[in-house]
C-alpha cells in the first residue's frame, strides 16, 4: 500500500503531498519485519524439561539444588475474571479448598539459598503446572503452597496436597514414602 502510495505521489508531481505518508508506511513495514528476529530470541522455545526431578536433587532452568536446599515451593494459577470485584473475590474463596484443575499453565516457584545466604526465588512458568506439584510432593517437597491470583486479587489456597487420589484411589498422605517414589519412575 505504501509502495502505490509513493507511485501515485511520483505520477503526479504536482502534488508531492502523498509521498511522505507513503515512505512512512515502508519505513514501518520494513522496521516491524526487521524487529521479528529478535522477538523469536527473547522467548526461544526449547524442547527441553525446566524441571528435571532427582532422588537427591532438583534440576530447575539449569542450575540444580540439592532437595534440602529448596526451601518452598509455590504454584501460582492465574484464573480469568468472572464478574466484578465482589463476584472474583466470591468465586476465589469458592475454589481454595478444592483441587486445582488439572492441566492448567502456571507459575512454579522455587524458594532457594542465593548468594551471602540470602533466599533467593526461581521462577518458571511451567504446562501441567499443578501436575509437577503433585510430583514434587511425591519426591519429597513438603513445603508447598497454591496461589490463586484473579486481577488484583491473590488467596493462598487451602487445599492439601496429600487428599490428591492417585491412579489406584488412594491418597497421597497414606502411602508410604518407597510407594510414593515408585509412582514417579
Amino acid at each position: 500500500m505504501g509502495i502505490s502510495i509513493i507511485a501515485a505521489g511520483l505520477k503526479d508531481p504536482d502534488n508531492l503531498g502523498g509521498l511522505i505518508p507513503g515512505i512512512l508506511m515502508v519505513a514501518l513495514f520494513v522496521m516491524i519485519i526487521a524487529m521479528m528476529p529478535s522477538a523469536f530470541k527473547q522467548y526461544p522455545i526449547k524442547r527441553v524439561p525446566l524441571i528435571t526431578v532427582k532422588p537427591k536433587e532438583i534440576t530447575i532452568n539449569g542450575e540444580t539444588f540439592k532437595q534440602s536446599d529448596v526451601k518452598e515451593v509455590r504454584l501460582t494459577i492465574t484464573l480469568a475474571p468472572v464478574g466484578n470485584k465482589e463476584e472474583n473475590e466470591k468465586h476465589l474463596n469458592s475454589i481454595l479448598d478444592k483441587e486445582p484443575m488439572a492441566g492448567v499453565t502456571a507459575n512454579l516457584d522455587f524458594a532457594v539459598p542465593g548468594p551471602k545466604g540470602k533466599v533467593k526465588t526461581v521462577y518458571t512458568t511451567i504446562e501441567n503446572g499443578y501436575e509437577a506439584l503433585v510430583t514434587l510432593y511425591q519426591a519429597g517437597y513438603k513445603h508447598y503452597s497454591i496461589v490463586y491470583s484473579m486481577k488484583k486479587l491473590a488467596k493462598k489456597a487451602t487445599y492439601d496436597l496429600g487428599q490428591t487420589k492417585t491412579e489406584d484411589g488412594k491418597t497421597l498422605s497414606s502411602l508410604s514414602k518407597k510407594e510414593r517414589l515408585k509412582q514417579l519412575f
